[in-house]
């Protein structure tokens, strides 16, 4: 049966990859883009761009892929089937992507609140730094798994 499916699956795999590097990338940028925006605010008290450019930003480039991302992993899961379950990398690699789409959450929030309000410098530096520890620990996984 895989063999059937196996040009396929790796047609998935490619574009699933294809995601992540989007997804997390948008997330990175994202969040230099904030540290950006929270400077013009500190400086010049207007940053009305800058909030149009995130919210676009995470609208058109970050969730879409975070969504293809979630979509193509579950494919890859359903091709491969649920042995994968039992497996220990395969869990710690659940849970990091469980708290990367969490990570996604609080920079959507933070990326709303700024319209509204100062946001801390040191905020933006664990949203940099969480994101920065989960990626490598989800591209490690994946690949020494």
């Amino acid at each position: 049966m895989f063999d059937l499916i196996f040009p396929y699956y790796l047609w998935v795999k490619a574009a699933h990859i294809v995601s992540v590097v989007v997804w997390l990338g948008g997330q990175c940028l994202l969040v230099v883009q904030l540290a950006s925006h929270r400077q013009v605010l500190a400086e010049q008290g207007n940053a009305d761009l800058l909030s149009a450019v995130e919210q676009r930003c995470l609208r058109l480039v970050v969730n879409p892929a975070m969504l293809a991302t979630l979509l193509l992993g579950a494919t890859l899961f359903f091709l491969r089937g649920p042995e994968l379950l039992g497996e220990g990398w395969f869990q710690v690699k659940l849970a990091c992507v469980l708290a990367m789409m969490a990570l996604h959450g609080a920079i959507a929030a933070t990326v709303a609140s700024l319209r509204r309000e100062t946001v801390s410098a040191a905020r933006i530096r664990v949203l940099q730094l969480a994101g920065l520890m989960l990626t490598a620990t989800i591209v490690s996984i994946a690949v020494i798994k």
